[in-house]
């Protein structure tokens, strides 16, 4: 293993952070990086930091009472649930696992695999936010929010996964360097 495909952490993507923050500048910063493992893991905190802001919102707007008894909160979770879980479970069959025969194939392969598990991960956000508005009813986010959150954690570009697909390369006898690759090339359109 070369010194460049040393895992660098998360650190670079934490300094990045505060010019991610604003739209466009974000967007200038993220297609003009040749650092994509950079630019996915802040994009990664930029959303797990929406789903909990969302969270902390929907504690404080939240009626007491929400939707009259517990019918309305209960179709509400109901709702919110179904569609996280079915949100998960179309996301493993949605992508292929990363390709790793070789830099050019993967790096690409790996962008779409974290982008389609981020989205699917957030269904459960957005779902059981429209639920809140429509129950006032801060459990239901918090559920919704749980759940999305857990899913995010699974599609984190961290050093265990990183790793994981290391060994595999390694295994396979390609020669591919997983963090210089994504270290070394931008992201993918």
């Amino acid at each position: 293993m070369t010194d460049d495909n040393l895992d660098p952490g998360w650190r670079p993507a934490i300094r990045a952070l505060p010019m991610m923050v604003f739209p466009f500048v974000g967007m200038s910063r993220a297609a003009k990086s040749p650092d994509s493992l950079m630019v996915m893991r802040a994009l990664w905190m930029l959303f797990v930091g929406a789903i909990a802001v969302m969270g902390v919102m929907a504690v404080l707007v939240s009626s007491a009472d929400g939707v009259e008894g517990a019918m309305g909160q209960g179709l509400a979770l109901l709702i919110a649930g179904g569609c996280s879980v079915f949100a998960q479970l179309l996301a493993g069959r949605l992508v292929a696992d990363a390709d790793l025969s070789g830099e050019a194939a993967f790096v690409p392969s790996f962008q779409r695999w974290f982008f389609v598990r981020v989205a699917a991960a957030e269904i459960a956000a957005l779902v059981s936010f429209a639920m809140f508005i429509a129950s006032a009813a801060a459990l239901v986010y918090i559920v919704g929010g749980a759940v999305s959150l857990a899913a995010m954690w699974d599609a984190r570009p961290g050093r265990t996964r990183l790793g994981r697909l290391q060994d595999s390369a390694d295994d396979e006898g390609t020669g591919l360097e997983v963090v210089r690759s994504l270290k070394c090339r931008g992201l993918t359109r």
